[in-house]
């Protein structure tokens, strides 16, 4: 158990730190890491098994996927202190740049370069293999060695990712690429202080940190765009609340000494930056989740009308509509229902009983049958209405839009 040994000896007191305060480090190390596991966990399971994931945002859930892994089994192996876990933790490790390399080319549509792909492939199963093989005694030394080849590769790969062509990739992929590279930047050294402390150099273990920085970064530009500015100013404020949060744990419970301070800064900061990644996530689904009506505009076929409703109708926001024609319209004017559309095909029910009694009397009935929030008018002769419910407050702000746009299409689809 040398390495082990080796590695306990990195937490021996520093600048008069007790052993509590240590213990306490070592404790805060592994919470950080399970903090990481769920942020990246909420962007895998939130993002990469949503319909209409992109190839990057796949690429990005392997990474993840492999993140997840590594921070998880570090986390393990520093409570279970298991020289086994080691050795998986190093071979999970090496495989960092080559997921990375992976996602890089995504971004960028393009290969990188060969030296640098040959590099990268020879020194992961290098490493993969060590990590198995290698000696115990050569744990601290071996520390370094994988600590400096993923630094490095992760680091070349941002040279790359910097020195892309901007004129060659959009507006929005330059920022994409921009955001990532600088949660890259934040994340490496961060990253290496495990490392380090698995050389027994160092006590401070931030890598599960660096890794929520760079998870922020992703679920940031995916959610709302923008670029590395966007990035900087999000970790700005998550720092900022993390300081108002500890200094009302100082002033609760006084300040405690620099080491262990550090440490709850960092836990505070951490659990900051998983709740933005959890909004930003659940900010990302729901826009999805929403791009679903569109994309039925998009694939409903207007040349035949009984189609274009079948697969309207099939949209999960049209699951409570309700089509209204023949016999269940017979006890009704159909006179006194249209003058309801002199002004349009699409009606609400708030404008409906603006109106009061008199012609829209028969509509305001219908609606409270329906329990709907509009209703379209399909085809004036046979009579059809489209009964809906899709409050703003819930649907969208852009609900008006897409009725308009759903009586608009079943209009042209009926006169194919």
């Amino acid at each position: 158990m040398a390495a082990l040994d080796a590695e306990r000896r990195a937490g021996a007191p520093i600048h008069g730190e007790d052993d509590g305060v240590l213990m306490e480090i070592t404790a805060a190390s592994i919470a950080l890491n399970l903090l990481a596991f769920i942020g990246a966990g909420a962007y895998v399971l939130g993002q990469t098994n949503a319909r209409g994931a992109s190839p990057v945002d796949q690429r990005l859930g392997a990474l993840f996927t492999v993140l997840m892994a590594l921070v998880g089994v570090r986390a393990l192996r520093w409570w279970l202190e298991v020289e086994a876990l080691r050795r998986l933790e190093e071979a999970i490790a090496a495989l960092l740049p080559l997921f990375a390399l992976f996602l890089a080319e995504g971004l960028l549509r393009r290969h990188a370069p060969g030296w640098l792909k040959k590099a990268i492939a020879i020194g992961v199963g290098v490493f993969i293999v060590a990590a198995i093989l290698r000696p115990v005694s050569i744990a601290p030394l071996f520390a370094y060695a994988l600590g400096a080849f993923v630094s490095l590769s992760l680091i070349s790969l941002a040279i790359f990712l910097a020195a892309r062509d901007r004129a060659s990739l959009s507006a929005g992929e330059n920022g994409a690429i921009g955001a990532l590279f600088v949660g890259l930047i934040i994340a490496v050294p961060l990253g290496a202080t495990d490392f380090l402390a698995g050389a027994g150099v160092s006590p401070i273990r931030a890598g599960g940190l660096g890794l929520l920085v760079f998870i922020l970064a992703v679920a940031r530009v995916t959610a709302h765009g923008g670029g590395g500015l966007s990035v900087v100013e999000e970790v700005f404020w998550a720092a900022l609340a993390a300081a108002l949060g500890f200094a009302v744990f100082a002033f609760v419970f006084g300040a405690p000494p620099l080491l262990a301070a550090l440490t709850w800064f960092a836990l505070i900061a951490a659990l900051v930056l998983v709740f933005r990644i959890v909004q930003y996530v659940r900010e990302l689904r729901e826009a999805r989740s929403r791009s679903s009506f569109w994309r039925a505009f998009a694939e409903a076929p207007t040349n035949d009308l009984e189609a274009f409703l079948d697969r309207m109708l099939d949209a999960p926001e049209l699951q409570r509509a309700h089509l209204l024609e023949g016999a269940a319209l017979a006890g009704y004017d159909h006179a006194a229902l249209l003058r309801g559309f002199d002004q349009g095909p699409v009606l609400s029910i708030a404008e409906a009983r603006a109106w009061g009694a008199g012609a829209l009397e028969q509509l305001g009935v219908l609606f409270d049958e329906q329990e709907a929030t509009h209703v379209i008018l399909v085809t004036r002769e046979p009579l059809r209405l489209l009964f809906v419910n899709l409050p703003r407050v819930g649907a969208g702000p852009d609900v008006d839009l897409q009725l308009q746009l759903l009586a608009k299409l079943a209009g042209q689809a009926a006169h194919a």
